[in-house]
């Protein structure tokens, strides 16, 4: 279980931090990709590409969820982890605006859609492998260990963003440190592929794989039988998206518009992230207690009741210290959120087409709403002049979970053949009296 949960949680990681150092150096790379425009006009386009990589998250969501279905969850791990890794290390080599002019952004644009191909199955896939070795007792907390991958690979990016900020001049850093992150994509690619090289496929897919029941078009399956559970996971996925995304990413750029410098935003975002760990950490074995539908329907309301009071905090701080207090109080509902939710897309999908609907449901979130966070919110505030004007996002996104949380605990939770080995084991898995 050990192997399994760090094979899985390693691979999320360098796909997360891949993500996270885009959105950590956007300030910088608006300057070097788009020097012409606006200071204002500048940060929205590099916005905007970092959006890119989500739109076709869809897209690689039918190719490597259907991969999952049809041929094993080890090999879509695989694919995904080689394509975002290699994506990645090309970025650090590209040439800017300044030394090939248009062609600068064309070529940015085009290594953030191969990114976003490689997204939209790694997530998805990456849960499903963990939890399908896991009992419904401990599904929560090895869940979230997984995910654990997906908030440590913040703190990795910012701390080498930090740490780059602290040692470089400015001028040194926009000149050539801001590549020193996206490089090391390379190495820790090669690690990770090496981890999963070494993985047994996942005893579900094993199962399936001997009684002839795996589905010989995953996709058409999933959209003609089950387009009801897509859609439940969207409505899952909505905060969780854009409270990660707003709480960890976008509050670097964010803080800097307060008139911090980037080293007091990358340090109070470093701490955010920090506390996030414990709280993810905290989150998934407490679902297994009192149930994932209860979390995920308080922690909704919850954001919805203090979004707004959370940014007033946050854009009135004029302190180092009460910067950071209030960044880190605006990630702990998205921390705790995201430690719930993937045991939850687990449970409520079955086995054969588990890894098509999670990864569709998902990823067409994270285009529509996920990687669109930072340019929306980056809108609300030029559009309406208030800088607590990105808290009505992340209220929509909290009300969208709510009612998927209420259709959750309408659903009775899909058996895993970890359950049955567990009762054949006398492990004797609690049962949830609300059904996840």
């Amino acid at each position: 279980m050990r192997r399994v949960t760090f094979a899985a949680a390693a691979g999320n990681t360098i796909e997360t931090y891949d993500y996270a150092v885009y959105g950590f150096l956007t300030v910088i790379l608006s300057k070097l990709f788009f020097p012409g425009a606006q200071p204002g006009v500048a940060l929205l386009s590099a916005f905007a590409v970092f959006g890119v990589a989500f739109v076709v998250r869809p897209l690689g969501s039918l190719v490597f969820g259907a991969i999952a279905d049809r041929f094993g969850r080890r090999t879509s791990l695989l694919g995904t982890l080689v394509l975002v890794a290699g994506a990645t290390t090309v970025i650090g080599l590209l040439p800017t605006a300044a030394s090939i002019g248009i062609w600068a952004p064309i070529l940015l644009v085009l290594m953030r859609l191969l990114q976003g191909l490689a997204a939209g199955g790694e997530y998805s896939t990456a849960m499903v492998y963990a939890a399908e070795f896991t009992p419904q007792n401990r599904r929560g907390a090895m869940t979230s260990r997984v995910q654990l991958g997906s908030v440590v690979s913040l703190l990795l990016a910012a701390g080498i963003v930090l740490l780059l900020n602290a040692t470089l001049t400015r001028e040194a850093m926009t000149a050539w440190g801001w590549r020193i992150p996206f490089l090391l994509a390379l190495p820790l690619g090669l690690f990770g592929i090496y981890i999963r090289t070494r993985l047994e496929e996942s005893p579900e897919f094993r199962a399936l794989a001997q009684a002839g029941e795996l589905p010989a078009a995953p996709v058409k399956e999933a959209f003609a039988r089950h387009w009801r559970l897509i859609v439940l996971v969207f409505g899952v996925a909505a905060f969780q998206q854009i409270g990660y995304y707003v709480a960890f990413t976008y509050a670097q750029s964010y803080i800097i518009q307060l008139g911090f410098t980037p080293g007091q935003a990358t340090l109070a975002t470093v701490v955010s992230i920090a506390v996030a760990i414990v709280l993810v950490f905290v989150g998934g074995p407490l679902s297994d207690r009192i149930g994932r539908w209860r979390m995920l329907l308080g922690l909704s309301v919850v954001m919805i009741v203090t979004a707004y009071p959370l940014f007033a905090g946050l854009s009135s701080a004029r302190s180092l210290p009460l910067l950071v207090l209030m960044t880190v109080a605006l990630g702990v509902v998205p921390a705790l959120y995201t430690s719930v939710a993937p045991a939850t897309y687990i449970e409520v999908l079955p086995a054969k087409v588990r890894g098509t609907v999670f990864a569709v449901g998902f990823a067409v979130a994270a285009a529509l709403l996920g990687g669109p966070a930072l340019y929306v919110s980056q809108f609300l505030v030029e559009v309406t002049g208030d800088h607590r004007a990105p808290a009505y996002f992340m209220m929509f996104g909290a009300v969208l979970s709510l009612f998927a949380a209420l259709a959750v605990r309408r659903r009775r939770a899909t058996p895993l053949l970890a359950d049955r080995v567990a009762v054949a084991d006398g492990q004797s898995p609690r049962r949830e009296a609300e059904q996840v």
